[in-house]
């Protein structure tokens, strides 16, 4: 069997700094969602954000056929665990701050090979348990700010246990929508741009009738500033779409493993950002030590799990 051809460096820090600005992109998500919440509702933010998606995209999205894909369950069992994501998601960035939201789905490489080993047979990767307990101990140091009983005394309400259980939930969906992924892809090959496209109308269909549902007032979009629409541009070209097109592209060239050791950078942009629109910023030490923690313990994970795989593949 042939080796696959070997990247230049060239290419190399191409695909690196591609991989770096879709996870600064997916990182600045909750941020500027959150910011939207405050004066729209959330299946309403939804829904329009995946219409703007799919006008945009159609072009493009209309030249592959969906006939294949949507031959087979797993198909359609993908496209509910995207929803069910979605909607908790977009909840829990409600409930509670956005760097509390992204420091948890930076426990997706942990979450992944656990529900990997526990539904797909998949071998736990070396030193999962180790990352994951120096990963939960950074986030809990950021989430309380200092290791005292002043968590209860202070800031901390109801709603951000509530967001934190939701982003919780969500990122085992998340979880699930990447192994259902990947699945799709090697064992089908449907191609990304298609399920991407179909993800984006189950998105809008699923905020849509939430939505409705839920009496939400959609009204606000009428009175909204400037500012705000130009945060809900920012919003579909630059984290969802810009974000998933830049992440294709990487995962190519760079592969999952390489490109989820870059995941550190995610909390770096929701940390800038929620200090600059959300006036967010972290309070203590402690705090910039557990962000510290999380980074180097997700980007040490996945660094080893490139160097095992290439081993393994040598």
């Amino acid at each position: 069997m042939s080796k696959a051809p070997q990247l230049t460096k060239k290419s190399l820090i191409i695909a690196l700094g591609l991989g770096v600005i879709a996870h600064l992109s997916w990182g600045s998500y909750p941020v500027i969602a959150k910011k939207l919440l405050l004066v729209l509702p959330p299946f309403a933010l939804v829904a329009v954000g995946y219409a703007g998606v799919l006008l945009i995209m159609s072009p493009v999205l209309l030249k592959y056929s969906w006939k294949n894909s949507l031959s087979n369950r797993s198909a359609w069992l993908l496209m509910l665990v995207g929803a069910v994501r979605m909607v908790t998601n977009i909840l829990s960035i409600q409930a509670t701050r956005a760097a509390y939201v992204q420091l948890i789905n930076l426990l997706t490489p942990f979450i992944v090979a656990l529900i990997g080993r526990a539904f797909f047979r998949e071998a736990i990767p070396t030193y999962t348990f180790s990352a994951l307990a120096i990963s939960s101990i950074g986030s809990i140091l950021v989430i309380i700010r200092e290791p005292s009983l002043a968590i209860f005394q202070g800031e901390w309400q109801m709603r951000d246990t509530l967001g934190i259980s939701l982003a919780m939930f969500s990122n085992v969906f998340l979880a699930f929508y990447v192994l259902l992924t990947r699945h799709e892809q090697a064992t089908r090959g449907i191609n990304t741009i298609v399920l991407f496209s179909q993800q984006c109308v189950v998105l809008l269909l699923t905020g849509l009738i939430a939505s409705i549902c839920l009496k939400e007032d959609w009204h606000s979009w009428l009175v909204m500033s400037k500012e705000m629409w130009l945060l809900f541009a920012c919003l579909v070209t630059v984290n969802l779409i810009a974000g998933n097109l830049l992440q294709i592209r990487s995962l190519s060239v760079l592969g999952a493993a390489l490109f989820t050791s870059l995941m550190g950078a995610r909390l770096v942009a929701a940390l800038a950002l929620s200090a600059l629109l959300l006036s967010e910023p972290l309070k203590s030490w402690w705090q910039a030590l557990g962000a510290i923690m999380v980074i180097a313990a997700v980007m040490v994970y996945m660094l080893v799990q490139t160097k095992v795989g290439q081993k393994n593949h040598s």
